[in-house]
């Protein structure tokens, strides 16, 4: 465990190590509210020079320029949450649609195995797990949830689109998952997507949406990853002519221009294009502004924001 420090102390380790702070006050006022390991240790790496043995910031690093990555990977998480909580409704409305029109509105009827692919030991098995999760939630908020509460007071059973709203989007994604192979499709096929491509994609977004939510760095996402889930790779890969190694293509597939790609999926297309304004003006206006030390260009590398992404809004796939 290492040692308590002081503020003071905290600015004098990072002067040590070649950052210039022009203002201590204004280094004090930012490590008091909002946290040295948060702030430094989050946002240091790009302005590295070495770290052997110890960090040593590149020659002119500023404290003010890590705030500033700070700062903007805080507003991007804000920006991309509100999407992707738009994106969460509209993909549980779509599979409440889809389930409910075979299934009927009883939970007492419609969580039961013969609703879902219960074939094989293995789909068997998540099948019962997730109707017993199921089953625990609407027991746990049928006391504090105005709406399961009511339902299960007057009807005694709670419609999807009721338990939907206490669902979280991993169990929204669970729930999919065990859904009868063709009624996946019926859900898949509305974005434009198969079954595949579709969960593949949820369960992408359901982590970003969880990071978002709770204040977790974004920008470096990929570099993040001890066990990485990449999306799939797809149509608009080629359209920006990514560059692929061995592993494939080396950008947008588990990184931020991954996200981008698949909320393309789920986005009106006017709402879509004004979030890849706001992420690239936020990028290449604001941050690009801040920074001195290193190109802004660093960040969107590690970003995966592959050169044409802001052509995205306007790129469109094939028909098959």
């Amino acid at each position: 465990m290492k040692p308590y420090k002081t503020i003071d102390e905290q600015i004098a380790i990072l002067q040590s190590r070649n950052m210039q702070i022009p203002s201590i006050e204004f280094a004090r006022r930012i490590l008091r509210y909002e946290n040295y390991y948060y702030v430094v240790n989050g946002y240091k790496a790009p302005f590295l020079a070495t770290t052997s043995p110890e960090d040593i910031y590149k020659r002119g690093t500023t404290f003010h320029e890590l705030y500033a990555l700070y700062t903007f990977d805080r507003n991007l998480r804000e920006m991309l949450l509100a999407d992707l909580l738009r994106i969460e409704h509209c993909i549980k409305s779509t599979i409440i649609d889809v389930f409910s029109s075979q299934h009927g509105y009883d939970h007492r009827s419609y969580l039961r195995e013969e609703s879902f692919n219960s074939t094989g030991p293995k789909n068997e098995r998540r099948v019962s797990f997730m109707i017993s999760d199921m089953l625990k939630l609407i027991d746990k908020q049928k006391r504090h949830h105005e709406a399961v509460q009511h339902y299960m007071q007057k009807y005694g059973s709670v419609p999807l689109w009721v338990l939907s709203k206490v669902m979280t989007f991993g169990k929204t994604n669970s729930f999919y998952a065990c859904m009868k192979a063709g009624e996946k499709e019926d859900v898949a096929k509305v974005f434009g997507l198969n079954a595949r491509c579709f969960k593949a994609l949820t369960d992408y977004l359901a982590v970003f949406r969880n990071k978002c939510a709770h204040g977790e760095r974004i920008y470096c996402h990929a570099h993040d990853q001890h066990h990485p889930r990449p999306i799939p790779q797809l149509e608009y890969h080629e359209l920006l002519r990514i560059p692929r190694n061995q592993k494939g293509y080396k950008y947008g597939t588990q990184d931020i221009l991954a996200l981008l790609i698949a909320m393309k999926f789920f986005m009106q297309p006017s709402r879509y294009a004004h979030l890849i304004r706001k992420v690239n003006y936020s990028l290449n206006e604001k941050l690009s502004k801040r920074l001195h030390t290193i190109p802004v260009t660093d960040i969107e590398n590690i970003m995966g924001l592959y050169k044409g992404w802001t052509s995205l809004p306007e790129m469109g796939l094939r028909e098959t």
